[in-house]
């Protein structure tokens, strides 16, 4: 798995999921654990409840120690390595929060920004947990899933399944997402495009394991489409499903864009040659 596609602002990263979690509430994750109460329905101290959440137990209105581990949480300044702490301690100390859903979701992005995917599927699953239609995280499992499945794997079919229910419930909400009022339209459309890259990523791969070869083609052509950087893995991804589906030019090219950077350069370059000999042999016949 690659980080590529985080090497732009954070804001790209952070405020589509900011945007998709909407207004929902949270309840405390873990009676008991450090930093929780051990009654989860209870208020916080100096807080007062605002309603109820979307879990039919008390909304709490955040203090002002709250918004304010929130606000550096979420500044466009700070950098993906410096939210994992913070998020961290954000869920320590505020298991109740209304925050909780980005929160999750800002760490899902983190973890997979600094290579732990343990991590970031255990973030992800809470954020969506807590908010099923969180398009950002919805996109980036839905990209990194497939990717982890192997021919071993022995959930394989259910974990390509519930990727490709990520995938395409990400496609149905990304284009209708509200603009922030403080964003241009050029980097919002930029950032949307960027998660319907991923998503498409990911159905691309998981066609490929079903040997759906046609439609993986489609899939990946959209997801290099769509990135500003496209990953060099999709790439790979591309040439493999050309090569299978006898476009043996269009795998060239794509081999070679991917023999351009990234771990499978080596490996991009040499099915580039040999794309390039089933190409000849195919002009021959």
């Amino acid at each position: 798995m690659t980080a590529k596609r985080f090497n732009g602002p954070v804001a790209l990263v952070i405020f589509l999921a900011l945007i998709s979690t909407g207004a929902t509430l949270s309840s405390a994750q873990c009676v008991g654990c450090p930093g929780a109460r051990q009654d989860p329905t209870a208020p916080p101290p100096n807080s007062t409840t605002v309603g109820m959440n979307n879990m039919g137990k008390p909304a709490v209105k955040a203090n002002k120690a709250e918004e304010d581990a929130y606000k550096a949480l979420t500044a466009r300044t700070a950098s993906q390595s410096a939210q994992i702490p913070l998020g961290e301690d954000f869920v320590r100390k505020f298991p109740d929060s209304r925050y909780l859903p980005s929160v999750y979701g800002i760490l899902t992005s983190a973890y997979f920004a600094a290579g732990n995917e343990d991590k970031m599927f255990v973030s992800g699953s809470k954020a969506l947990e807590l908010n099923p239609d969180n398009a950002d995280v919805l996109a980036l499992l839905a990209m990194a899933m497939p990717r982890r499945v192997r021919s071993n794997t022995p959930d394989a079919a259910q974990q390509l399944e519930k990727a490709e229910g990520y995938a395409r419930h990400a496609m149905e909400l990304i284009p209708a997402l509200p603009k922030p009022a403080d964003v241009d339209d050029a980097t919002f459309e930029k950032a949307k495009n960027e998660q319907l890259s991923m998503a498409h990523s990911g159905m691309g791969l998981i066609d490929i394991n079903r040997k759906k070869y046609t439609d993986a083609r489609a899939e990946l052509l959209l997801a290099v489409q769509l990135a500003a950087n496209p990953d060099p893995v999709d790439y790979y991804l591309l040439g493999n499903a050309d090569v299978q589906t006898s476009y043996y030019n269009d795998a060239v090219t794509a081999y070679e864009k991917c023999a351009a950077s990234g771990p499978l350069a080596a490996e991009c370059k040499s099915r580039e040659e040999s794309a390039k000999q089933d190409a000849a042999a195919s002009l021959s016949r």
